[in-house]
């Protein structure tokens, strides 16, 4: 019998490990293309709101897939960071 429920929180991180890696990819991409320090296209907004919102969907997963209390605390506090993070960037401000 198929777990569905364990299929969708490890779809979670995988769609997230996904989402970072694409960004991490094309922050690379853009930097090498525009002549520009991998460090500065990295702190700006167009890789810092899918990268911590990647972040995020791996944290949620996590909080979900975990067993004892205080590992399902710690990823959920960690998820409420990156998902600060991820709106930060999205409304433009410097945060993370």
């Amino acid at each position: 019998m198929i777990d569905w429920a364990g299929l969708a929180y490890n779809g979670l991180w995988v769609l997230g490990a996904g989402v970072v890696l694409a960004a991490l990819s094309y922050a690379n991409w853009l930097a090498h293309s525009r002549g520009e320090r991998l460090r500065m296209v990295l702190d700006r907004r167009i890789f810092r709101l899918p990268f911590n919102a990647g972040m995020g969907l791996i944290g949620l997963s996590l909080a979900l897939l975990s067993r004892s209390w205080w590992e399902r605390a710690l990823w959920s506090v960690l998820t409420l960071g990156w998902a600060w993070f991820a709106w930060s960037a999205w409304r433009g401000r410097t945060a993370g």
